[in-house]
């Protein structure tokens, strides 16, 4: 995570939208923004939005990035006085089965944990978004049940698997990368 990303910047506007462009067919199967993205300042507001709450303390968002080519978001949202945080993210096709969201995932969870002190992190994923729920399963989230019809994409409503994981339960991110490096499930 540390050599493949960085925190969100502006300027980051021009090439996030050209991988959303290029890719939003695939990306808005499950991500409802993407067809509100039709234009590069679309994008620019939507990271200014991002950029503030990261200065108010209000969540963690880093680009990710291979070959320093932008791949992918991911963050770790949270309320100034809430005990729970929220993880999302998107990644490019380029920088699918490389193991790249799920070592960024762990980090934000362990970061939740370790500098923000919250005591709960959350994933949902549309229950048919099987590499999605993947990561969650992969960090040993615990399933917590399914939220009907919570989320409207382009085709329609889908309904959100949860996930959540307590900090007294993580081992660190540290711990879980390597059990899963020395079984080969990282991907």
């Amino acid at each position: 995570f540390e050599r493949s990303g960085r925190g969100v910047r502006l300027t980051d506007a021009g090439e996030a939208f050209a991988v959303v462009d290029a890719e939003r067919e695939r990306l808005r199967e499950w991500l409802p923004w993407v067809d509100l993205t039709r234009d590069v300042d679309v994008h620019r507001a939507y990271l200014a939005g991002v950029e503030a709450a990261a200065r108010e303390g209000l969540g963690i968002y880093t680009t990710l990035r291979l070959d320093d080519r932008l791949v992918g978001f991911a963050d770790l949202s949270y309320e100034r006085l809430a005990v729970d945080g929220h993880v999302g993210y998107w990644l490019a096709a380029a920088a699918l089965r490389r193991g790249v969201m799920t070592r960024a995932v762990a980090t934000l969870i362990d970061l939740g944990f370790q500098a923000v002190g919250l005591h709960r992190v959350e994933l949902q994923a549309a229950t048919a978004n099987l590499r999605s729920r993947a990561i969650a399963e992969r960090l040993g989230m615990v399933f917590e049940g399914v939220r009907r019809q919570a989320e409207r994409v382009h085709r329609g409503f889908v309904d959100l698997a949860v996930y959540s994981v307590l900090a007294p339960e993580w081992p660190g991110a540290e711990a879980v990368l390597a059990a899963l490096s020395g079984s080969g499930a990282t991907r």
